[in-house]
Parts: C-alpha cells; sequence; structure tokens
C-alpha cells in the first residue's frame, strides 16, 4: 500500500470541505462528527481542531467557501446591467447552495423561528447583500431618472431574487440564464420604468 501524500493549505482545506458535504448527505447533520469527516477527507482529527473548534464553525466555513463573493455594492449607472448582474449572482448563490447536503442541513440546523445555520450564513453573506444592491441600483436609477420614484422599495428590490427562489423551487431546479434576462427585461424593468 502506497502512503498517501500529505496535504496542506489549500488542496488540505478543499479535501476537508468536500468530505464536510459528503458526510452531510451521507449521515445528516445530527450525525456528522469531526471524526467522520477526518476520515472522508484522509486526515487526521487534529488537523480540523486546529482550524475549527465545533462541526458548527467547519460546516460554516463550508459553505462560505462553496458561496459566490458577495456582489458589488456600488450600482455602474446602467440599471438594467446592474439588475441583471445582481440576479445572475443571486441565481449562482441558488445553485451553488442547491443539492442534497444543503437541504439537510437546512432542515437539520433549523431553529424554532424555522432558521438555522443555513438561513444565517446565506442571509449575511449573500442574499443581504444582493437584495441591498439591488435597492442602491434603484435608488441610484431614480437619481437620473431611469427608475420611476414610487418603484424605490425594498419589495421592489426582493422581486428579483424571490422570482428566482420560486423558479427554483417549483419549476426548475436549474434556473437558466435565459429565464434571469426574460426575469429582467419582462418583469423586472416594466414594472421599474418611468
Amino acid at each position: 500500500m502506497t502512503p498517501a501524500t500529505r496535504r496542506r493549505g489549500d488542496a488540505l482545506e478543499a479535501a476537508i470541505f468536500d468530505a464536510v458535504f459528503a458526510q452531510l448527505e451521507a449521515v445528516g447533520y445530527r450525525k456528522l462528527t469531526m471524526e467522520g469527516v477526518a476520515t472522508a477527507a484522509r486526515t487526521g482529527k487534529a488537523a480540523l481542531y486546529r482550524r475549527w473548534s465545533s462541526k458548527d464553525e467547519l460546516i460554516t466555513d463550508a459553505l462560505k467557501h462553496v458561496l459566490p463573493e458577495p456582489p458589488e455594492p456600488e450600482p455602474s449607472g446602467d440599471v438594467r446591467a446592474d439588475v441583471l448582474r445582481l440576479c445572475r449572482t443571486f441565481q449562482r448563490t441558488i445553485e451553488a447552495c442547491h443539492g442534497a447536503p444543503v437541504r439537510i442541513l437546512k432542515e437539520e440546523t433549523a431553529r424554532e423561528d424555522g432558521k438555522g445555520l443555513m438561513h444565517d450564513v446565506v442571509q449575511s453573506r449573500m442574499t443581504g447583500p444582493v437584495k441591498e444592491a439591488l435597492y442602491r441600483v434603484l435608488e441610484d436609477g431614480a437619481e437620473r431618472g431611469e427608475v420611476r420614484p414610487g418603484a424605490v422599495t425594498r419589495q421592489v428590490a426582493n422581486v428579483g431574487p424571490a422570482m428566482i427562489v420560486y423558479q427554483n423551487l417549483t419549476e426548475a431546479p436549474e434556473v437558466t440564464d435565459a429565464f434571469i434576462v426574460a426575469l429582467v427585461d419582462d418583469v423586472i424593468m416594466p414594472m421599474i420604468r418611468p
């Protein structure tokens, strides 16, 4: 039997994060252990405990690793381009969060309020920043006369993300770019134009 190559840094971290999602799918959140992740990643428990003091910290970092970076908060001056960019960013988040391990994590870590570890990470890392950036795009567009002032509301800023989630949950697990373009051109832009 050949000895395993010792991995360090990014290679080890990537193997650990892959093992986290494999273990979530195989055993679920409640039965996931640091030892199980270490075994699946072919490393020692000590390597995990040097970086993370609990499985929640480890899972949180694994989620942050797969989520896209939060969007640029500043509008570019082109309302349609910004709305399209932000809706595509949100769609990539849905793709990154889709899959059995993440569904299991969402269900099994839910608190009494129906929210849990998954909700907190996605809200702080992605949905909150996307919705805020969309609102800023509307404000900026209204200042330039491209967006009607009555359309500058949090509810209007939430329409794109809400429609993407709806499409993903009820119509198709894969939200296509054609859907995003149609959402922007046929729903959002007509709704916000003066």
